[in-house]
């Protein structure tokens, strides 16, 4: 006996009854959720602070180190920014003593040394780029051009900061007929003599001091000739801001 066929289902055309109706509960979410975003307001800066805090939580970017949204309260404290003014201004003064070395490399000179302190930088010059061997009197063009060139970025410095220009020497005698009765008078003839270079090209002079320690602080050893050199030298110390102004003119010859 042959099977009959169940009749053709009568379902109705179009999307389910439930679809419709979750489509529009959808509906109204979105709008509810667009309603919200309509009312609200939002400033740049925090929207910034969020997406940094974020972003540096998961070590996206650097900007992580806020981990806050809103901004910390201002303290009155040390001013930043001249701290900033004289990073950069280290930075700079770094390539610059590195580019004149690579310069001076070619014609076989003595180069500049360039040294980070506790509370600022030393640039050491040597002798033979400022003056003749017994002489006070700046004589190197090529080197009164790097002290010029010196000036320009020692101008961009805090008004606190404070340049000493200290002389210093081997510990060979002067010769008799010198016009220097000995090495100490040399050295604060020649740290004189740059400091008021530098007052003369636009520093003030209450910020540049001049002096000289003789053969008392040597950074070689003056057994050695070749290391002796290094010895006879004019260090530019170059304080950075923080530091009291009366206390940096005390003790000249008491270098920190």
């Amino acid at each position: 006996m042959a099977k009959g066929k169940c009749p053709p289902c009568e379902c109705p055309k179009g999307v389910p009854l439930w679809l419709g109706t979750y489509g529009d509960m959808v509906t109204l979410i979105l709008t509810f959720f667009i309603l919200l975003l309509s009312m609200a307001t939002f400033t740049t800066l925090k929207v910034e602070q969020a997406i940094g805090s974020l972003e540096g939580t998961f070590a996206v970017l650097e900007n992580g180190v806020r981990t806050q949204i809103n901004p910390p309260a201002q303290i009155q404290a040390t001013p930043i920014e001249p701290q900033k003014e004289t990073e950069d201004a280290t930075n700079v003064l770094a390539s610059l003593i590195t580019e004149y070395n690579e310069i001076n490399k070619l014609a076989n000179g003595p180069a500049v040394e360039f040294e980070e302190a506790e509370e600022g930088m030393i640039i050491r010059i040597p002798e033979s780029l400022l003056f003749e061997s017994g002489s006070a009197i700046l004589s190197n063009s090529s080197g009164i051009a790097f002290l010029k060139r010196l000036v320009l970025e020692f101008e961009k410095l805090p008004e606190a900061v404070l340049i000493k220009a200290i002389g210093h020497t081997d510990n060979i005698p002067m010769n008799p007929n010198a016009v220097f009765a000995d090495n100490l008078e040399l050295s604060i003839a020649r740290g004189v003599n740059v400091a008021e270079l530098i007052i003369n090209e636009g520093i003030a002079k209450k910020r540049v001091l001049g002096g000289g320690e003789g053969e008392f602080s040597p950074i070689a050893s003056n057994e050695i000739p070749e290391l002796r050199a290094k010895n006879r030298r004019v260090d530019l110390y170059v304080y950075s801001i923080g530091e009291d102004f009366s206390e940096l003119t005390k003790n000249l010859t008491q270098l920190k």
